[in-house]
């Protein structure tokens, strides 16, 4: 059903920005930090909640706005999501540039990572607390089932699926760390 497979991929989003508060209070106490897991985390984000989670989302959000009332600011969430595909995308360079030994303060590295961290957990609490129990209560089982119909995209996880592909399997291993 979608919306547990929202719900997944809220838990598992979750674990990553775990993941990333651990490796900010790192930075902070100046211990070494493993920058690509970093970078694998902003990637599976760019790659996996971009292009199927979101969308995933969108597309119960705008039945809902279609159908009933939006009493509870669903019309906004195509904005946050806007806003955080370009956050990420933002991050995703600031990574990059510090793998390739671009010289950027730690200090500033660790506000751009505790931004993005913040923005993006409270993007999933306004979805898991306000949001999606309104949307729960409110879809009818009919349209849980034409919703189910119009989703049609095969979304593999390259992460927390059956497989994990290769290019996180460092990342995988670090999730289910000490």
């Amino acid at each position: 059903m979608l919306v547990a497979s929202i719900h997944r991929d809220h838990r598992n989003i979750s674990r990553l920005l775990k993941l990333l508060s651990k490796k900010l209070t790192a930075i902070q106490q100046e211990r070494p930090v493993n920058y690509s897991l970093i970078k694998d985390t902003v990637s599976y984000l760019r790659e996996y909640a971009e292009k199927y989670h979101h969308p995933k989302e969108d597309l119960i959000y705008h039945y809902y706005l279609q159908h009933y009332p939006d009493s509870e600011g669903v019309a906004r969430l195509d904005d946050e999501h806007e806003a955080l595909a370009g956050l990420t995308a933002e991050f995703a360079d600031t990574v990059d540039m510090i793998l390739m030994d671009a010289v950027i303060p730690l200090d500033l590295f660790a506000d751009n990572l505790n931004r993005f961290v913040g923005c993006q957990k409270e993007h999933l609490d306004l979805e898991e607390k306000t949001i999606l129990p309104v949307l729960e209560q409110t879809l009818t089982t009919e349209d849980w089932k034409y919703l189910q119909t119009q989703w049609e995209v095969e979304d593999i996880d390259p992460l927390f699926g059956e497989q994990v592909a290769d290019r996180f399997k460092e990342l995988s291993a670090a999730l289910k760390g000490p």
